[in-house]
């Protein structure tokens, strides 16, 4: 599924199944080196379970923290650079509302855009 293309907006690949098929919640991983933003909609995705690494980077992203995490992305206080502290960033996504989840992502995408021109190229990837 395709939802937009132009400069400031992802090409969305849902791979696996659709988006109303998804759980409740999203796991978002960010990576700068290798610009790329994938979802994970499955607890299950063995992908998920490399978020445990040591200095791991998570955040919690619900409607108590919405606003606050979002500030956050476009005040650069999420640094992303091609060092192992500030490599990546794994996001859970929590709203119960798979379409409004997906709005945050490409949100965030375009937040990060401002700071970091090589998430121009990152397309939002559905992995599970």
């Amino acid at each position: 599924m395709t939802l937009c293309r132009d400069n400031t907006s992802p090409v969305v690949e849902v791979q696996s199944k659709p988006v109303e098929d998804w759980g409740s919640f999203l796991k978002i991983y960010i990576n700068y080196p290798n610009p790329h933003i994938t979802c994970h909609g499955s607890l299950d995705c063995v992908d998920i379970q490399k978020m445990d690494k040591p200095g791991q980077r998570h955040i919690e992203i619900n409607r108590r923290t919405l606003s606050r995490e979002l500030e956050k992305f476009a005040q650069k206080e999420y640094r992303f650079a091609a060092q192992a502290e500030f490599n990546d960033l794994w996001c859970t996504v929590d709203f119960a509302d798979a379409n409004f989840e997906i709005a945050v992502v490409e949100y965030i995408r375009r937040l990060l855009l401002e700071h970091y021109f090589p998430f121009s190229r990152a397309a939002i990837k559905t992995h599970c």
